[in-house]
């Protein structure tokens, strides 16, 4: 069978799988789904390559198609899954190149269709059936008493239409404050709406009003706990103020509503960091990079846990590949340091770890590492520069320690 766009659209499939889509409100999710085509492909097809702009979204509703990604890791994608959320709301190009293996029916979403405004909602006629009256008088009542109705019956679908863009230009224009007043304004329009919540909780985020977001964000969920943004949302806020499983509750919320929620994962990975339960941490991380493998930092976190379990190889490759894309990444550097270092080549070593301070200057643990690099290089007294400036500005009470001891050491 040929590819070719189907008018058959009696089995579009549920978007409220992809959480972007389920955050819309009904009117516009509406109007998406009247844009969604059908499309057939044949085993052996190619969907989109990588690097180019394709500006779409694919949701597979029936077949298998392999992805493969810029290192050439490959998944397969079948019935539910999608494809193609940053072209389609960022209109990057393509990161992957997708492939069918058997026959694949697609539902795609074109960018256009994302970016174009959704009908205007069909206009009511108020017949008020007032008389005309000469006297000038009447008036401005009858217009007012018009104005009024009219607000009444159409404010929440006015206001419906507006979510979308309002609050985002507001925020912009540099006026959050006005931003959470319009949004409590809604709030009084729509009292049941989750997402109006939810809205305004990230507008509070901005603001630094840390506890009334959480208290919007929990608002939202009472009203409607299927919400994966909200979830993740909600528990970056506790993970901020230490309530961590509280925070890994929710992170594991998001991602089983949306199991292609990355954020979620990378969330996830650093609460069981912050919990020092370094094997969950690393999954939770594996997890994040298995959906998108240009996730450098979540990328030197796991591999900084897996060099903790001493496997070194895997630790080295990590890095190495963050700096092809990102020469100048600060903990690849270092962690390429502390490896060199760990293999008895402090020369190398001190490479590496030179360059990381030059991007951070001011990152105690890579002058930590420095002091330790430079002791194995017999430079004793440079060392002990290293470890002071530690003792003098590190925060965290076992690296000052550390450095403390080690300072104490050199200079006997």
């Amino acid at each position: 069978m040929k590819n070719g766009i189907m008018n058959d659209t009696t089995t579009i499939p549920d978007r409220m799988n992809i959480g972007f889509f389920g955050e819309l409100p009904v009117r516009r999710r509406r109007y998406l789904e009247s844009k969604l085509k059908r499309i057939e492909f044949e085993p052996g097809s190619n969907i989109i390559k990588k690097g180019v702009s394709g500006q779409f979204l694919g949701i597979v509703e029936s077949g298998e198609a392999v992805l493969e990604n810029t290192h050439s890791q490959t998944r397969t994608l079948t019935t539910g899954q999608h494809f193609g959320s940053e072209m389609l709301r960022f209109g990057k190009p393509s990161a992957f190149t997708i492939t069918t293996q058997t026959e694949t029916v697609l539902w795609v979403l074109h960018r256009s269709d994302w970016l174009a405004p959704s009908p205007p909602p069909l206009t009511r006629t108020i017949n008020t059936r007032i008389p005309r009256f000469k006297k000038a008088s009447w008036t401005l009542p009858v217009i007012a008493i018009s104005l009024a109705m009219f607000v009444l019956i159409l404010g929440p679908m006015l206001l419906e239409n507006a979510n979308n863009s309002l609050p985002d230009q507001l925020v912009e224009a540099g006026r959050p404050d006005l931003a959470e007043k319009y949004m409590r304004i809604v709030i009084r329009w729509q009292p049941e709406s989750a997402m109006a919540y939810g809205n305004l909780a990230d507008i509070l985020v901005l603001q630094g009003k840390g506890q009334e977001a959480i208290e919007a964000y929990q608002q939202a969920i009472t009203m409607d706990e299927y919400l994966p943004r909200i979830h993740n949302n909600l528990g970056v806020l506790l993970l901020e103020q230490d309530a961590v499983d509280q925070a890994v509750y929710h992170f594991r919320a998001a991602f089983k509503l949306n199991p292609q929620n990355t954020d979620a994962y990378r969330n996830l990975g650093n609460a069981y960091y912050k919990l020092e339960q370094w094997e969950a941490a690393a999954n939770a991380y594996h997890q994040a990079l298995d959906l998108d493998a240009t996730l450098l930092d979540t990328k030197a976190a796991w591999a900084g846990i897996i060099l903790y379990q001493s496997r070194l190889e895997e630790s080295r490759e990590a890095w190495e590949e963050i700096l092809l894309e990102s020469p100048r990444h600060p903990l690849a550097l270092q962690g390429l340091g502390v490896v060199s270092l760990l293999e008895e080549d402090p020369t190398l070593a001190i490479l590496y770890l030179d360059a990381a301070r030059y991007v951070n200057p001011e990152d105690p643990t890579t002058r930590l590492f420095i002091g330790l690099t430079l002791e194995a290089l017999d430079r004793p007294a440079e060392a002990a520069v290293e470890y002071q400036y530690v003792v003098e500005t590190g925060s965290d009470p076992d690296l000052h320690n550390l450095a403390d001891t080690l300072l104490q050491i050199v200079l006997e």
